[in-house]
């Protein structure tokens, strides 16, 4: 393996089995693995750099530690991360990009890297919220307050968020919106798309223009197996990490109308 792409990880203190999981899977591929990407929620929450507590601590180290064994790290902001900082991620050696997505040539193919929530523009309600805590007025406001006044802010938008994320999963409007979808492919010229945040792990074909378009949708983590993607020089694929072995899962795509 080259590279390997996750998301969605959610690691929390209160549920250590995740951060087990996710160490596990850092042992296995640090041997193998040149690239290693985070492409948002690798915390469940985060507060600021200055607000990191001891599970955020031990997962900088373990990070350090294959980094050091020349593993590229590279992250993005998450929907509920978004407030990740350099000085974080710098400790343990990566990179954080701060763009929405990212254009890297992946097998062979220009491939997109994106959290996935800019895709979910059938949610009018969350994209509304997304602007607001992406707005750096918010968030200098949001950091300039105690950690402890942050705490009770971030419960409360932790609770409004499983609310409205159980309408968007009524409602059906939580995936991504297909007309945006081919739009950001046309913008990026890209051959494939890998993202998270939707929950939704499948490989998915969109035809444009006569061209095939490969989807790859990362899952969230269990406490028992996550749901990833591995990509060599000659392609990429989901596979299934259980804490002990990577099974691929993606073997028949699903084919998506244009």
């Amino acid at each position: 393996m080259n590279t390997v792409i996750i998301s969605d990880l959610h690691l929390q203190a209160s549920h250590p089995e995740l951060t087990a999981l996710a160490f596990s899977l850092i042992d296995n591929i640090a041997e193998r693995c040149d690239h290693l990407f985070i492409l948002g929620d690798l915390f469940e929450y985060w507060l600021g750099d200055d607000a990191c507590d001891s599970a955020a601590t031990e997962v900088a180290d373990r990070l350090a530690a294959i980094n050091q064994q020349n593993v590229a790290i590279t992250v993005m902001h998450g929907n509920r991360d978004f407030l990740l900082g350099e000085q974080y991620v710098a400790g343990f050696g990566g990179t954080l990009i701060k763009d929405d997505s990212v254009i890297l040539d992946i097998a062979h193919q220009p491939t997109l890297l994106l959290h996935g929530d800019t895709l979910c523009t059938d949610d009018s309600q969350y994209q509304f919220y997304r602007r607001m805590v992406r707005n750096t007025g918010w968030q200098e406001d949001f950091l300039a307050k105690s950690v402890s006044e942050r705490e009770a802010t971030a419960r409360m938008i932790r609770s409004t968020s499983k609310a409205r994320g159980q309408r968007a999963h009524n409602e059906k409007i939580a995936d991504i919106n297909e007309d945006t979808f081919i739009d950001t492919v046309k913008t990026n010229n890209v051959k494939r798309v890998i993202h998270g945040h939707t929950h939704r792990p499948a490989m998915h074909q969109h035809s444009l223009h006569g061209d095939t378009i490969e989807r790859l949708v990362l899952g969230d983590w269990h406490a028992d197996h996550a749901v990833i993607a591995v990509c060599d020089e000659q392609n990429c694929e989901l596979v299934r990490w259980d804490g002990k072995t990577l099974t691929p899962v993606s073997r028949s795509p699903v084919a998506t109308a244009p």
